[in-house]
Parts: structure tokens; sequence; C-alpha cells
């Protein structure tokens, strides 16, 4: 008898499990602050207490955990991009359910909490109906696009970074201090020394191993407050609903349609990003529309287990891209692990103790990872003419508007803030309308 031996692609290799642990670990390490952060403004937007905000903490890393499982296995091909992705709650919806936590702050916080998860779940219905829409639109992302989209996530990106490095609040007393520079600094510094002597295994952990030993140091400086670990109990469990049943107020179900809109964009984006990290067909329309779906899946879900709306992280993308390692799996260990955190409060609270300038370090080099791999891609168009130049100047010029000056918009009414303060959706809808208007009408000529 004949045996065949079928290829099996890197996205598909099963890891030993010491090593889906380590790698899985490194992601969760890139992204906590993040899936912290949008809790956390959001809570405090509404005047919540230390335990409410702690429990939409908690309920974040949940949900990540579950949307991360549902990305990287999938279900029957209709949800899940089957990639290396890691889901969290999305930044994107910070400006449009912060004005729902003014409005109800304090004395009706409770009413503000369960309109953001109303609006929530009916937008996560949304993005699984728009998804095969945003599929269709695939043949608009040429390397031209795709290249513009990429750089644009990891410049936006970057002052995310800074800014952690800094500290975290720009308004803050020690923000920018010695220290803060230092650790952040140093923790650059280890990474790209694990970068240049190791190139086995250690390099592709380098951004854990300079995460915990930029850490380490801080704790050496007094710049680690681990109070919180002592007062979480040990064991806890996100129960759906457990503020109550959610509302559903119109303005802010049609805001978050445009924030959906906008993460959808970006997904889009990250997911194309990450399809040519790992070597994956990049026009594949029903993988992007199953990850499309998963993102609205996965919000659904979020609103009814108390957390707001998901979508990918870039810098995860930025980690693939620099470690190399394609296989799902590392995603599928960073999901579980997540679910694990979830439960375990001392766990979160360990996490939740990274000295932000740490991670200002390690972002520096995963965001500008990801920038760079929007300019590699932007290396493959043809110049000639001078038409694509014009095209990737203007769009990365409009893409870098609010970057540089975030106020430039201010006056604008809620919607044309949502939209045109993200430097990814600016960039990304100029390029696509030129791309259009200079070379897809040519085609048709």
């Amino acid at each position: 008898m004949k045996t065949t031996n079928v290829e099996i692609h890197p996205t598909d290799q099963m890891l030993s499990i010491g090593d889906l642990f380590l790698l899985g670990l490194q992601h969760i390490a890139a992204m906590c602050a993040g899936a912290m952060a949008v809790p956390m403004i959001l809570g405090n937007s509404l005047g919540l207490g230390s335990n409410d905000i702690h429990a939409l903490v908690t309920a974040a890393f949940m949900m990540a955990g579950l949307g991360t499982l549902i990305q990287t296995l999938g279900i029957k091909k209709i949800f899940g991009s089957r990639l290396p992705m890691v889901e969290g709650v999305s930044f994107a919806g910070v400006a449009a359910l912060t004005a729902v936590g003014i409005t109800y702050r304090g004395t009706d916080s409770l009413t503000g909490l369960q309109i953001m998860f109303g609006a929530t779940i009916v937008s996560g219905i949304f993005c699984m109906v728009m998804a095969p829409v945003f599929g269709k639109l695939l043949k608009f992302f040429p390397p031209l696009v795709s290249g513009v989209v990429v750089t644009s996530m990891g410049l936006s990106l970057i002052p995310v970074a800074v800014r952690w490095a800094g500290g975290g609040n720009p308004a803050s007393a020690d923000f920018g201090s010695f220290q803060n520079i230092f650790i952040a600094l140093i923790t650059l510094v280890i990474i790209i020394g694990i970068q240049k002597l190791s190139k086995g295994f250690l390099g592709n952990i380098a951004i854990l191993i300079g995460i915990v030993a930029g850490t380490a140091i801080a704790v050496f400086m007094g710049a680690v407050d681990f109070s919180n670990v002592k007062e979480v109990g040990f064991i806890a469990f996100n129960m759906p609903l457990k503020f109550g049943m959610p509302k559903f107020e119109l303005t802010s179900i049609l805001s978050l349609f445009l924030v959906q809109l906008v993460i959808m964009t970006d997904a889009t984006g990250n997911q194309l990003n990450l399809s040519n990290i790992c070597g994956t067909d990049e026009k594949d329309e029903k993988r992007l529309i199953a990850g499309l779906r998963a993102h609205g899946l996965s919000s659904m879900l979020g609103g009814i287990f108390n957390t707001f709306p998901q979508s990918l992280f870039g810098q995860n993308v930025g980690i693939a891209a620099m470690t190399g390692v394609s296989s799902r799996f590392v995603g599928t260990a960073a999901g579980v692990i997540l679910l694990l955190v979830s439960i375990f409060p001392k766990l979160t609270a360990v996490l939740t103790a990274i000295p932000l300038p740490v991670l200002g370090g390690a972002g520096i080099v995963m965001f500008g990872i990801v920038a760079a791999n929007g300019i590699k891609r932007l290396g493959e168009v043809n110049y000639a003419g001078n038409k694509n130049l014009m095209i990737v100047a203007v769009s990365i010029g409009l893409a870098v508007v609010p970057i540089a000056v975030p106020e430039i918009f201010k006056q604008f009414p809620a919607w044309g803030k949502i939209l045109f303060q993200s430097s990814v959706t600016l960039g990304c809808l100029s390029v696509v309308i030129l791309n259009v208007i200079f070379n897809e009408m040519n085609k048709k000529k």
C-alpha cells in the first residue's frame, strides 16, 4: 500500500506543550496592558469602585481567552480565521462608550454599564451581518493598500508604547521620569540583546524575557506594586449579566455601529498582514469573513459576559512577525492561559502589576515591527510614473494627522470623531479611494 505524506501548513502545526506555553505567555504579556486599559478607563468614566473595575478587568481577560479560542480553533469554518491571533477588548470603542459613562457617572453608573453592554451586544450582531460585505472588499486590498493600512497601524500604536514608557498618564507627576525612561530603555536593550545573541527558541521569546527581566529590575528599583495581589481572592468566576440585564439605547447602538466599521477595517488590515506573515492565501475571502464573524461573535458574547467590543490586537501581529512562528495553536495556548487567569484573580493582579514602562520598552519593538511590515509590503509596489507614490504619500500623510495633532477633530460631531480620530481608518479610506480613482478606474477603460 502506498502512503501519501500530506504536507501540514505551518499554521496547523502542533508544537510541544512547553513551547506553546512560553510562546502563548509571551502573547499575553504583550497584550495584557491593552486588555486591562479599556475596562479601567470605562469603569473610571462611570465612577465605579475598585471591586467593580477589577470585575470588568477579569471579564476582559475571560472574553479575550474565549474569543482567541474561537479565532484559532474555528467553528465549522464559519467563525474564526484559524490564524495565530489574539482577541481582546478594542480601544476603538473607548470614545463612544466613555460618552455613555460620563452621562451616567456616579448616581446611575449601573444603568450606564447596562447601556454599554446592550450596545456591545447589538454591535456584535451588526459585525457578523456585515462580515460578508467586508469580505467582498478584499480585491481592493492589494499590497499598495494593505501596506499603507499596516504601516498606519504601526504608526498609530507607537505613541501608545511611548506613553507607556513615560509611565502611562502624561498628566501624572512622574510621567517621563528618569526611572520610567530607564526601565523602558533597559527592557528594550534586553530584547535587542537577546535577538542579537540568540538564533533559537530564546530569540522567539525575546519579548517575554525582556518583560520578565524588566519587571524584575523594576521590583529592585521599587517601581512595582504587588499589594493588590494580597487583597484579591483565589478563585472567582465571571458570571454572565453580572451587572444586570443589558439596556438598549439607540444613540449608543448607532455609535458602536460606526465603531464596528472601524474595527472591521483594522481587523481586515491586521488579518491580511498576519496572513502574509504566516504564508496563507491573503485572497482567501472565506478566511477573512470567518475572522470578521468571530470578532462580531466575540463582541456579542462580550456584552453578555460584562465586557466591550472585541478585536485583534496589533501588538500580537508584531510578535508573530518577530518570532516567525505561524502555528495557530500558539494563539490557542494564549486563549487557554487567559481563561485560567480570569478564574484566578491573583494571576490577574500579577499581570496588572507589570509596570507600564516595561510594556513601553517592549511595545516600541512590537509596534515598530508592525509598521516595518507595512513598509516591507509597500516595497512590492511599482512606483513608475509617481502615481502610486502620490497615493502612498497622501494616505500616510493623512494617517499621521490624528497621531501628530489629536485635537484636530475636536470640533467634529461624535460620529466624525469616531471615524477620523483613528489614523488607521483615515489612512485606509484615503488609500482605498485613491487606489480606485488612480488604478481601478483605469483598468475598466
